[in-house]
């Protein structure tokens, strides 16, 4: 996903994802759907990054809270480009309130990404561009450059509009 490839993320997600489920691996099992629901929804593949965030999310329920942020926020996105505002708006707040001091910063900007685009969709850019110059402050701080430069290319989109 990081090379921009998301069809490729795609394969080898899927490869892993059918792998630790076959081995009975249910720790990392809900983390790798939601990262294939992520390269779902990446080429536009709705509904079936819908159905595996749906997997991501039975599987998050039976461990630790902080797995149910990746799910959370792929969907979050997923109801917001479905025009449902208030539903996207509601997950992206459970995910950022499942947040705590000590999260991994990286966790903290996906959220905060999602945010964006959830509120870039329903029409709210000002909010939506706090939230990226947010998340971008955490990739630069970070040195995570290709994370970082996705929230600037967005920032960048947003003031062309």
């Amino acid at each position: 996903m990081l090379a921009g490839d998301p069809v490729a993320a795609e394969r080898y997600l899927r490869e892993g994802y059918e792998a630790f489920r076959a081995a009975g691996d249910q720790e990392y099992l809900s983390m790798l759907a939601a990262l294939l629901a992520e390269a779902l929804y990446a080429q536009d593949l709705l509904d079936e990054a819908q159905q595996v965030t749906e997997d991501s999310r039975t599987l998050a329920e039976r461990s630790r809270p902080l797995a149910r942020i990746p799910w959370q926020s792929v969907r979050a996105r997923i109801l917001a480009r479905r025009g449902q505002f208030s539903a996207a708006r509601l997950l992206v707040d459970e995910a950022a309130a499942v947040i705590t001091p000590t999260s991994w910063e990286v966790e903290k900007a996906g959220v905060l990404m999602a945010r964006a685009e959830v509120e870039w969709l329903a029409g709210e850019p000002g909010q939506a561009e706090a939230s990226l110059r947010a998340a971008m402050r955490i990739y630069e701080d970070l040195h995570v450059v290709p994370l970082e430069e996705i929230a600037r290319a967005a920032l960048a989109g947003i003031a062309q509009r």
